[in-house]
């Protein structure tokens, strides 16, 4: 059997779009996709994720669509609320995961009059620079001082700006430590016109989610419904015969 040309560049697309180089949704749509909603005070809701998320074992495989999910409730919660509001257990376990489940875009809520972050410099050592030099500053100790607040921006800024990577494991988990002292060190990286609650794009990844038939997640389920590579590759193959 033989496809027709547009058919077979239909099913070319769809493999690429089954690879890594998907881009990345607003959290906000994410959230619609799902059915979850994104709330700074319900963190009952991002511990029920983190305890599905570790029985599951989604930190060795996150392809399913519980995991994505729950890592999803975990990571939004974690990325866009004040520190002080996401429970220790959530901060610590969050980079479990991020390595092997697909993150969303998503700033830290805003804070008014609070200066604007540093532009992240991803393709540099600027925001491990930024850690050691906490580190050797006593900045973990006593965060009050100018060069102390300009090196948490650029990490906070290296951090929530650029892709996984951009830091070290060591300077992941160390911010979270520094969050603590620092606390008093704000800035917003963005400038309010784009809302993270609102989502605004093109969204038609709801097209590939349906309801599971059964099973749970910590927050519900949702199935997916996706052409996997494996079953466009046959269909490619089946074409060019």
């Amino acid at each position: 059997m033989k496809l027709p040309p547009a058919l077979l560049a239909i099913f070319a697309a769809a493999l690429v779009a089954n690879g890594e180089a998907i881009d990345t949704h607003k959290c906000a749509c994410e959230a619609e996709v799902f059915g979850f909603d994104i709330d700074c005070n319900n963190t009952a809701a991002m511990l029920d994720a983190l305890t599905f998320l570790k029985a599951s074992t989604c930190a060795t495989d996150c392809s399913s669509a519980e995991c994505e999910k729950n890592w999803l409730i975990m990571q939004v919660h974690h990325d866009y609320c004040p520190e002080g509001g996401v429970p220790e257990e959530i901060e610590d376990g969050v980079h479990d995961y991020d390595m092997t489940c697909k993150s969303c875009d998503i700033f830290k809520s805003r804070v008014e009059g609070a200066p604007d972050c540093p532009a992240p410099v991803c393709t540099d050592t600027s925001g491990n620079d930024a850690y050691v030099a906490l580190v050797e500053g006593g900045c973990l100790v006593d965060c009050t001082s100018d060069a102390c607040r300009d090196n948490f921006f650029t990490l906070r800024s290296v951090h929530d700006g650029c892709e996984e990577g951009a830091l070290t494991t060591d300077s992941e988990k160390g911010l979270h430590d520094l969050e603590v002292s620092c606390a008093e060190q704000i800035c917003n990286a963005f400038d309010g016109t784009d809302d993270p609650l609102v989502c605004d794009e093109d969204h038609d990844h709801e097209d590939e989610i349906e309801p599971a038939e059964s099973g749970g997640g910590a927050i519900g389920t949702a199935g997916a419904a996706k052409f996997s590579t494996t079953g466009l590759a046959a269909l490619l193959v089946v074409a060019i015969m």
